[in-house]
C-alpha cells in the first residue's frame, strides 16, 4: 500500500483492509518518509514501511518473510 495515491488516502485504504480483512499483512511502500507515521502505522499492525526507491531484493526479502510466517501460523 502506498501512503500517497490519488483518489484514496493510504490511511484511510490500511484500515478499510484491516476491518475488512485482518489478517492479510500490509506492507507500506511511500516516497514521503514519516517516522511519526511509521511507527503509529506499525503499532497499529502494519508488517513494515519501505521508502522508495525500494530494492527489488529488499522487497522480496519482506514479502517472502511474511509468506513464511504466514505458513508457521497453524489453524
Amino acid at each position: 500500500c502506498d501512503i500517497r495515491m490519488p483518489k484514496v488516502n493510504g490511511v484511510e485504504c490500511i484500515q478499510f483492509i484491516r476491518e475488512q480483512a485482518p489478517g492479510i499483512p500490509i506492507v507500506v511502500i511511500t516516497g514521503y518518509p514519516d517516522t511519526e507515521l511509521a511507527s503509529d502505522l506499525l503499532k497499529k499492525g502494519v508488517k513494515d514501511y519501505l521508502v522508495k526507491p525500494v530494492e527489488k531484493e529488499k522487497l522480496l526479502a519482506v514479502v517472502d518473510g511474511l509468506i513464511t510466517a504466514g505458513k508457521e501460523i497453524s489453524f
